[in-house]
């Protein structure tokens, strides 16, 4: 079964989903859906807007749960929340754990501030060298997130992630992926853009070609309407790397074509 593996309900600050809307629109498209409300502990702009109840999150969720419906968290890596991150994922009995990067160096990326005095390249081999600081740290995750996120939100003219622009960096993260065996997300939010699919293309491709093997899709819906978006694109994608579409289930791989 094709899973969408990434997206925010009722304990996610930012989401305008209800988990009884995910269930109902993953079952109109006949796909399976993992849950994954953020944790960003200490975030830069409000400590704890990011965090929730885990315990609550499990009892009211807990019915939902089935073989379609999995319980996991995205966690945002920060060094300093190391310790707390991996203590965090060891606790619960998540399906999946999704790590992510939401900032460098103590700075949001979402924020225009965060790029103020950097040109392009500078920016994206700052978040590179924080994302190979963090990954080094962090071991209890099951999948790495939305490597293009920066993309979305740094004010330059171009925006892609270009390999040439810092390959021995991109090569330092992903060989460190692969050694984890960690599996790159295909996030499905920009991928209606022609320029981006053939950037990210470029990106997984070389993924791929130093010995990754899995890729996982996930939507990041944080509405109703986003449940299973460009799914088709996806895999798509995933086929034309040479990346195997997997999802997880009690934090355990699982083929989605097997």
């Amino acid at each position: 079964m094709i899973f969408d593996t990434h997206m925010h309900c009722d304990y996610s600050c930012d989401s305008h989903m209800k988990i009884a809307e995910a269930v109902a629109a993953a079952k109109q498209q006949n796909i399976g859906i993992v849950i994954t409300e953020h944790w960003d502990d200490d975030y830069p702009t409000n400590p704890t807007a990011f965090m929730f109840d885990v315990d609550e999150y499990f009892e009211r969720f807990g019915p939902y749960r089935s073989d379609k419906v999995l319980l996991g968290i995205e966690i945002g890596m920060q060094k300093q929340t190391t310790a707390a991150d991996e203590a965090l994922a060891g606790k619960y009995p998540f399906d999946y754990v999704l790590a992510s990067m939401h900032c460098i160096n103590g700075r949001d990326l979402y924020e225009e501030r965060c790029y103020e005095g950097l040109a392009k390249v500078e920016a994206v081999r700052e978040f590179l060298i924080d994302t190979l600081a963090n990954l080094e740290r962090h071991n209890n995750f099951d999948a790495f997130a939305h490597i293009d996120y920066m993309c979305r939100y740094m004010p330059y003219a171009d925006k892609e992630l270009i390999l040439g622009e810092a390959p021995e960096l991109f090569d330092q993260v992903f060989k460190l992926l692969i050694a984890k065996e960690k599996p790159l997300e295909i996030n499905t939010r920009r991928l209606d853009d022609a320029g981006a699919m053939a950037s990210l293309l470029a990106v997984y491709r070389r993924y791929a070609q130093l010995g990754g093997k899995y890729a996982v899709i996930g939507s990041d819906a944080h509405y109703k309407e986003h449940v299973g978006r460009r799914m088709r694109e996806a895999l798509s994608l995933a086929d034309e790397a040479g990346l195997e579409p997997v999802y997880f289930r009690e934090r355990k791989m699982r083929k989605m074509r097997s």
